[in-house]
């Protein structure tokens, strides 16, 4: 096919393989990857990559990374599968500031 290559080998030996909900199904001839659309996927600015990895390693959780930053806790986890970020070990080890919890931020 013309001007459609493959998401995963970046082959261009494909074949349309049928319609699903109205989008075009391809399937790749080369590694049998079976695609619907042409994208790339969302690009995340390194900046929230590298900040969410310091956060991880200074101990603050995946959900409180999600909060702090406004992405994805498995986007973070994949980042942390990825680049093969360590937690540290020691467990008296804080981070330099607290995230307060609703019940915490509460005033009596």
């Amino acid at each position: 096919m013309k001007d459609v290559f493959c998401p995963k080998c970046k082959a261009n030996h494909i074949v349309k393989s049928g319609m699903a909900k109205g989008k075009q199904w391809y399937k790749c001839l080369d590694c049998y990857y079976h695609f619907s659309v042409m994208k790339e996927g969302k690009s995340i600015d390194p900046y929230y990559v590298i900040k969410a990895l310091q956060l991880y390693i200074e101990g603050v959780t995946l959900r409180e990374i999600e909060r702090i930053l406004g992405v994805s806790h498995v986007s973070v986890m994949n980042w942390i599968r990825r680049y093969n970020i360590k937690a540290p070990e020691n467990l008296e080890y804080r981070p330099t500031y607290k995230v307060l919890t609703h019940a915490e931020g509460e005033s009596n």
